[in-house]
């Protein structure tokens, strides 16, 4: 695959109907943190899949309709940046990845705050492959430790912004050597990848 400054189409579409669909439901709980092996470091991860099938395209208005397997229709149009609209068709499958990532590194006292920054990514497959692509953003930031239940093993953590949302610790993590006033070094990651896939001819 090809590294592009445009953000594949499939991505802005069907990023968040898979977080929706698929994250959403397990995103309600904290997500848990393992340890890594390395002393204060501690990482997640989330995966989901889903997969859309084209039910109706308009080349010249260049709508594209997708359906989920719940059977949930909805229309989209797409922008000029989509160059190989022509190579899809009613039938086809588009199937979407969404992966959520968290690290997070315990900052020792007199560490250096890191202000909250973001990177963005995107990757177009090539004219020999098949219609798809992936995008990736990710920000890092000092975050605070501002509460810690032992008995649930969970942490609360404050970003620069001054929102907070809680993290469950593994068994693993030794959660014992965490205080409140703590800092944290997080690094958020979420990346969505696409691929079209022709139904097999009988």
């Amino acid at each position: 695959m090809r590294a592009k400054l445009v953000i594949p189409f499939t991505a802005i579409l069907f990023a968040a109907q898979v977080h929706a669909q698929t994250a959403a439901p397990a995103a309600k709980e904290p997500v848990e943190v393992k340890a890594t092996g390395t002393p204060g470091r501690a990482a997640a991860k989330r995966t989901a899949h889903a997969d859309f099938t084209i039910k109706a395209i308009d080349v010249a208005s260049r709508t594209i309709t997708l359906q989920n397997k719940a059977g949930e229709s909805q229309a989209f149009r797409v922008g000029p940046e989509v160059k190989r609209l022509d190579e899809l068709a009613v039938g086809d499958v588009i199937a979407v990845d969404f992966e959520q990532g968290l690290a997070l590194e315990f900052q020792p006292t007199g560490s250096e705050t890191v202000a909250p920054t973001t990177t963005a990514t995107a990757l177009r497959a090539g004219k020999d492959e098949a219609p798809g692509g992936a995008a990736g953003a990710g920000v890092q930031a000092t975050v605070n430790v501002t509460a810690i239940d032992m008995a649930k093993r969970l942490v609360s953590l404050q970003g620069a912004g001054g929102n907070v949302y809680q993290v469950k610790a593994g068994p693993k993590v030794q959660l014992e050597k965490l205080k409140v006033g703590d800092r944290l070094l997080a690094t958020y990651t979420e990346s969505v990848a696409i691929k079209l896939q022709k139904p097999k001819k009988k």
